[in-house]
């Protein structure tokens, strides 16, 4: 397993309850990630984030609205969902 970097920066995240996506600068790595933690009260990191298909739903929308994702990212998600490119996924 790699090793937790010591400091990072939230760029920008979306919340639902305590569940986040979060666009972190790793300032040890020298560069950005998307990170998917359990906030919620009582649980304690690392922890597998479990939600619904609708939960999801609502906090990837927030996510996009709140510009976590890059404008790449989500071009190639679109690209996905179009299936102009599920071959080289699947």
């Amino acid at each position: 397993m790699g090793q937790v970097p010591s400091t990072i920066a939230i760029l920008a995240f979306a919340d639902l309850g305590g569940c986040r996506i979060e666009r972190i600068f790793l300032k040890d790595e020298v560069e950005e990630a998307v990170r998917f933690r359990d906030c919620r009260p009582g649980r304690f990191n690392p922890r597998m984030l479990c939600l619904s298909e609708d939960e999801l739903l609502i906090l990837l929308g927030d996510a996009i609205a709140a510009s976590v994702f890059s404008r790449g990212f989500l071009a190639e998600l679109r690209a996905i969902l179009d299936a102009r490119e599920l071959a080289q996924y699947a």
